[in-house]
């Protein structure tokens, strides 16, 4: 019954429960069942006290290892119980999904049933129009005629949704919170020039721009600073515009489609609107271009390249130049593909007419606001007839007139795309405004306002040839124009402006506008004699030569010599 010299046995987990309980048991009583003890044989009763200690202290770790092995099963079920939650979890989520599919799938079969619907009345109301005296249409005929404009209708209407589902979202995707975020083409340099970026980055301008954290601060900014359309400040190559680095903090701030649309349409300040404009054509995809440019290309609100420039255009022009050219000033614009530069050709052709239409429109406008007024109006390349509903004239530089066709669905059209069809009106003159002459007739004699012009296929490829006709030389076996070379471009007058003009004149101290004199054709007589005549010096010194030689003696006897018949003789030697 004595401990090791060592102290208390060790116990570890489940193997100390199995080891063997000291002779004695628990306490001295034997456990049940087992055989008795023997005699006690050792030290006297009164040494045993420290022993029964250490056996009762050995007891109750025991029985705390015990506590420790029977805590294990429970922890399992626990495990067993959290897989078990997990697995509810995931299959409720699938029955969620299959629910979520089966609605979806609901929904689809509705918008099926509804579209079929709608094309059999469609399909009725075109036999009902269809003409009883014509198997194929008659430009002629009105019944023929009606059924033409219901047909181009439904085609418009089914046009308008397909392209209302493709550009709801054109340029833009939704976030987590719904709202469209706008997808850049190029994050990495924003379809900028590296080095022009670089000096963009570099710049003071745009390192004071990076604490503006909202798009208010930064139109503030724009008011205050931006003056100039250049990418360059005047008389410099490397410090980039206020306008340019105003730009490059949008790309960095990340706009949504709203914010974009609040800065493109901003009143009272061009630049601030351009800066709108140049976000859209180095940064979005090219198929979204006329998504977002296409409503602007007709705007006529002033524009200066700078605000002390004498030159002014307007902003529809701005525009145009952006889709079309492929430089901005000295900066290369991205590269748009040749599908997208042609939709892009056929859609601008026409403009130059819409222009002439607009500026004859907006003398129309008390009429414009009546309702009812019979109309012709160009809706996708095609003059449809129809009637005035209401003038847009929120935005004055871009008005548009509310139009309702035949088939009784209704469209806003810009001014520049509408003509006067009524009769009421066809000898209406406007009353004269102040500053204006009482005739105004237009320049090259047509009356743009009640005139559709040319077709738009016409205007195409006359644009096309055009085009053709730039890039070949008409000079020799040179069908293609070379690119010019470095060095060649380097002595090609720059674009300068009035201060760098005026700053090399005071360096220089030479008018870069030379009056240039040319020669008379037929000088007079008098100079060019004078500039024939010998010299006062040169007279002198033949006329001592003369009386030197004696060359009038010489004549004398050539003279003599001549009066008398002499053989000739030739002198050998």
């Amino acid at each position: 019954g004595s401990l090791p010299p060592g102290g208390l046995p060790p116990v570890g987990g489940l193997h100390g429960l199995l080891q063997p309980v000291p002779p004695g048991g628990m306490g001295g009583v034997p456990p049940p069942g087992a055989p008795p003890l023997p005699p006690p044989s050792g030290p006297p009763p009164d040494m045993q006290g420290s022993a029964f200690a250490a056996l009762l202290a050995q007891q109750q770790q025991q029985s705390s290892a015990l506590a420790a092995a029977l805590a294990r099963p429970q922890g399992m079920e626990g495990d067993f119980n959290s897989a078990l939650t997990s697995q509810q979890h995931s299959q409720q989520q699938e029955k969620v999904k299959a629910e979520q599919a089966q609605e979806a799938a609901r929904v689809a079969k509705q918008k099926r049933e509804e579209k079929m619907r709608e094309q059999a009345a469609d399909q009725a109301q075109a036999d009902k129009l269809r003409c009883h005296l014509h198997k194929k249409a008659k430009d002629k005929c009105k019944f023929c005629q009606r059924y033409q404009d219901f047909l181009k209708g439904i085609e418009n209407r089914d046009a308008k949704r397909v392209a209302g589902t493709k550009q709801s979202l054109m340029g833009a995707s939704l976030d987590a919170s719904g709202r469209e975020v706008l997808e850049i083409a190029n994050p990495k340099t924003y379809g900028l020039s590296p080095l022009l970026q670089t000096h963009i980055v570099e710049s003071a301008h745009f390192k004071a721009l990076l604490s503006l954290e909202t798009l208010d601060q930064l139109v503030e900014e724009m008011h205050q600073f931006a003056d100039n359309i250049e990418p360059y400040m005047p008389n410099s190559n490397t410090t980039p515009s206020a306008l340019f680095c105003c730009l490059y903090r949008l790309f960095t701030m990340g706009l949504q489609a709203s914010q974009l649309r609040y800065v493109v349409e901003y009143p009272d300040n061009p630049y601030i609107r351009c800066i709108g404009f140049l976000f859209i054509r180095f940064g979005l995809q090219p198929e979204a271009l006329w998504h977002w440019l296409g409503d602007y290309v007709l705007d006529d609100e002033e524009l200066r390249p700078s605000k002390d420039s004498e030159w002014h255009t307007t902003v529809g022009e701005f525009v145009e130049g952006l889709l079309t050219q492929d430089k901005y000033y000295s900066t290369v614009l991205p590269r748009l593909p040749m599908s997208t530069k042609r939709q892009l050709e056929a859609k601008l052709a026409p403009i130059t007419q819409c222009r002439k239409r607009t500026r004859a429109n907006k003398d129309l406008l008390e009429v414009y606001r009546e309702e009812g007024v019979r109309v012709e109006a160009n809706a996708g390349g095609e003059w449809r007839r129809g009637v005035t509903v209401d003038l847009f004239e929120n935005a004055p530089s871009r008005i548009k007139v509310l139009v309702r066709w035949e088939d009784d669905t209704e469209e806003e059209i810009h001014l520049g795309k509408v003509i006067l069809s009524d009769s009421r009106y066809t000898n209406y003159q406007p009353k004269p405004s102040r500053g204006r002459s009482r005739s105004r007739s237009p320049r090259d004699g047509v009356d743009w306002a009640r005139t559709k012009g040319r077709s738009d296929k016409e205007l195409v490829d006359e644009m096309r040839k055009a085009d053709r006709d730039k890039a070949v030389c008409a000079s020799g076996k040179e069908y293609a124009r070379k690119p010019v070379g470095y060095k060649a471009a380097c002595a090609l007058p720059r674009e300068q402006g009035a201060a760098s003009h005026r700053l090399m004149e005071e360096e220089t101290f030479v008018p870069m506008k030379q009056s240039s004199r040319r020669r008379s054709p037929s000088p007079s007589s008098k100079a060019e004699d004078f500039r024939k005549a010998p010299s006062a010096e040169h007279q002198a010194r033949m006329q001592q030569l003369f009386e030197k030689y004696g060359m009038a003696k010489g004549t004398d006897a050539a003279s003599t010599r001549a009066d008398i018949d002499a053989p000739d003789v030739m002198r050998f030697g």
